[in-house]
């Protein structure tokens, strides 16, 4: 039992690690994507991407933390072996991972909510430029 708890603890405060490093990576290839060919598409679809990014970003780190502490609630249960800590430790664990589980739905939800707004002012952005050709072709 101990090694095990040491080696599942270990194990998912890597992949807390590696998330972490991958969303910063993710994060940094999005910011320093170059605009598309129309500027001012790019400028609106950019003003709401600012927002969503810092916002999933945050939720994201609260979401890697929390695999983190309880990377560490495993070592510590295994640490201490069997006895009320060892419950209390594990109980903890699992109600952080469904408190996990919520928030990356959550996160899930909220992305799907930022595509289709962005893609409905990709939309009004792109008939709105339409209707301002076709009023100057008239006059």
């Amino acid at each position: 039992m101990f090694a095990g708890s040491l080696l599942v603890g270990f194990t998912i405060i890597l992949v807390a690690l590696w998330l972490e490093y991958q969303d910063v990576v993710n994060t940094t290839h999005i910011i320093n994507e170059g605009p598309p060919a129309r500027q001012d598409f790019a400028e609106a679809l950019r003003v709401i991407d600012d927002r969503f990014v810092r916002v999933r970003r945050r939720w994201r780190l609260v979401i890697h933390l929390l695999l983190g502490v309880c990377g560490g609630l495993m070592i510590a249960a295994g640490w201490v072996g069997p006895g009320a800590f060892w419950i209390a430790a594990w109980t903890s664990v699992a109600l952080l991972m469904l408190c996990i589980l919520f928030l990356a739905a959550a996160d899930a939800l909220r992305t799907h909510c930022h595509q289709a707004r962005k893609l409905n002012q990709a939309r009004f952005t792109v008939s709105g430029r339409a209707n301002r050709t076709a009023d100057s072709d008239v006059v």
